[in-house]
Order: structure tokens, then sequence, then C-alpha cells
């Protein structure tokens, strides 16, 4: 097969483009490695990595189907529950007394 090449172009106009360029002239000082052979890794790997999160959707969407078809669904009411509204509260006369000193002894510290 023959050689294929490509031009990549960076606008030093361009924040990113600048950080993109800065990264690959110290991939040589830094990682030991040229320029092309990290563009075609990183290429491969965008690939890859997109091929694995399009299968791991397909897993967790096979997952979930099989959870959710062994529960039971019921349809809901178009009806509101009532809420609970027995209610009682019974204070003892011995209780009201001691709240009322000790709202009397909170207020008395203001003057």
């Amino acid at each position: 097969m023959k050689e294929y090449r490509i031009n990549i172009r960076f606008n030093p106009e361009n924040e990113k483009d600048r950080m993109i360029v800065a990264y690959l002239n110290g991939l040589r000082e830094t990682q030991n490695v040229s320029r092309n052979s990290f563009i075609i890794q990183a290429i491969y790997e965008k690939i890859v990595e997109g091929d694995r999160d399009a299968a791991l959707v397909e897993q967790i969407r096979a997952v979930l189907k099989e959870e959710l078809s062994k529960v039971s669904f019921a349809a809901a009411s178009d009806e509101p529950d009532e809420p609970e509204t027995d209610f009682s509260f019974e204070v003892s006369e011995e209780d009201l007394e001691k709240s009322k000193r000790l709202l009397r002894s909170g207020l008395e510290m203001f003057g």
C-alpha cells in the first residue's frame, strides 16, 4: 500500500490550536515519541474508545432490559391518596409549664 499523507494546519490565533502545537513540539523531549506516531495513536484510541462506548451503552441497555423484565409495574390511580390527618398531640400541664419556664428564662437573657 502506498504511504498515505495528510497535512494538518493549526491556527496560531486559536488558543486550543496553540496548546496542541506546543504539546506536539514537546513530545520528542518529554515522551521520546514522534509527532506522527502520537497522532496516529491518538486517532486510533479515539476510534476504539468510540466503539467501546457504544458497546458499553448496549451492555447497559441489555442489563436494564433484563432486570426490568423481572419487575411488575402497577398503573397509578388518577385519584390522589388522602394524607393521614388523624394527628393528636397531647401535652401535659407539666410539660406546658416547663416550656413556659424555659421560654421566660430565654427571654430574660435579652432583658
